[in-house]
């Protein structure tokens, strides 16, 4: 079994320059988890026959200890909701049998990795970080958890590697220490994160660093200097692209532009620097809606992307499988597409803002945003609806 994933893996990526710690860490895998190695060498081969592979992020607990000034879930958020109800219960939430339900699902649909987010996973409890880690089963599921690095120290990262979680996301979104605190709105964070990333790497975990683009930031020395940092520490640097939504709705001043996407591709010819546009494992998807991404909300609402505040469907009510295939026929989400739906494409971009609109409780439901009209039509073979 081993020995036929590992082949599987070289096959996967034949044709693709890979660092010996990328080789090294994919090898490791088919090791370890060789029934999640097997799926994720798969991928390429589901995708072209037209299935979806997403990364699942379970984002079925709020808590948070940061409110970040670029935040795209405050609306989500335990303390938000507290606030404009006077109460938490307006809203069904899922518990371990429901994670476990959807972890079977996943796995019967071939996917293979789930990010543990939020919120902020490590202040999480009732489920604990731990109960929710067993009920995904990281034998079935490669297991990554988003963090600001607050609380992880050596202590933490050793257990987390000791219940299996692969990885961790650790967010800095500026190698100049003021200017991190700041973003965040949290002082200290930047010395937080810095000892985090030495007790991820002692204890042996993957580790990115994923950092937030606004416009312009991206031709910085500061910028540059962050992707010196991560290549210097054998770090892949993540960048993800601000969003105009939740607490950055009305800064649309932030959204990058295309001059800004260029340049960046660029320096990842020379960083180990990526975005969710990058092509990995050799697929080249651009845009990941559905296809190489999803977030599962604490009401079970499946969203097509982590900056999108409309459900393709709810997983208590419609199986995963269902509700994926019906994302992939949405006109919006399921074509390839070069560029950011929700951080380029302005016609998009006033779409959702619209259907949004002043809503408290997010994400909008399947039919009141997405819906039925935006399927594309079925054809047949003479090309005939």
């Amino acid at each position: 079994m081993i020995d036929a994933t590992y082949n599987q893996v070289k096959s996967d990526i034949s044709g693709n320059t890979l660092s010996d710690l990328e080789f090294s860490k994919r090898t490791d895998l088919v090791s370890r988890k060789p029934h999640v190695a097997k799926k994720l060498a798969e991928n390429k081969v589901r995708q072209d026959a037209g299935f979806p592979t997403p990364v699942i992020r379970l984002a079925d607990n709020m808590l948070c200890n940061f409110q970040c000034t670029h935040c795209c879930a405050e609306h989500y958020m335990d303390r938000h909701l507290l606030k404009l109800t006077g109460s938490k219960e307006i809203r069904r939430t899922i518990g371990l049998e429901q994670i476990r339900e959807l972890s079977k699902q996943a796995d019967e649909f071939g996917l293979a990795r789930f990010v543990i987010t939020g919120g902020e996973p490590l202040v999480r409890r009732n489920p604990s970080f731990d109960e929710v880690v067993e009920a995904i089963d990281p034998d079935k599921h490669y297991i990554i958890t988003d963090t600001n690095g607050w609380f992880m120290d050596e202590n933490k990262a050793k257990h987390l590697k000791s219940i299996g979680v692969d990885k961790v996301q650790l967010s800095l979104d500026s190698s100049i220490e003021s200017e991190h605190d700041a973003f965040r709105n949290k002082k200290g964070s930047y010395k937080r994160v810095m000892t985090a990333v030495d007790a991820c790497l002692d204890a042996g975990l993957n580790l990115i660093l994923s950092t937030c683009l606004v416009r312009g930031r991206v031709k910085t020395q500061e910028f540059l200097d962050l992707c010196k940092f991560s290549q210097d520490r054998g770090i892949g640097l993540y960048v993800t692209y601000a969003k105009p939504v939740g607490n950055a709705k009305e800064h649309l001043e932030w959204v990058i532009k295309k001059d800004d996407a260029d340049y960046l591709r660029e320096l990842e010819k020379e960083y180990d620097v990526f975005t969710h546009m990058t092509p990995s494992y050799g697929m080249h998807q651009g845009c990941i809606t559905v296809k190489g991404i999803i977030t599962v909300t604490s009401t079970g609402e499946i969203v097509p992307c982590p900056y999108m505040d409309m459900s393709i469907g709810n997983y208590l009510d419609s199986p995963l499988s269902e509700i994926l295939m019906r994302g992939m026929k949405n006109k919006w989400l399921g074509p390839h597409r070069p560029d950011c739906l929700i951080g380029e494409d302005f016609e998009f971009i006033d779409f959702h803002n619209e259907k949004v609109g002043d809503r408290k409780l997010l994400p909008v439901p399947y039919g009141e945003g997405f819906s039925d009209k935006d399927l594309l039509p079925v054809l047949d073979a003479k090309g005939l609806i």
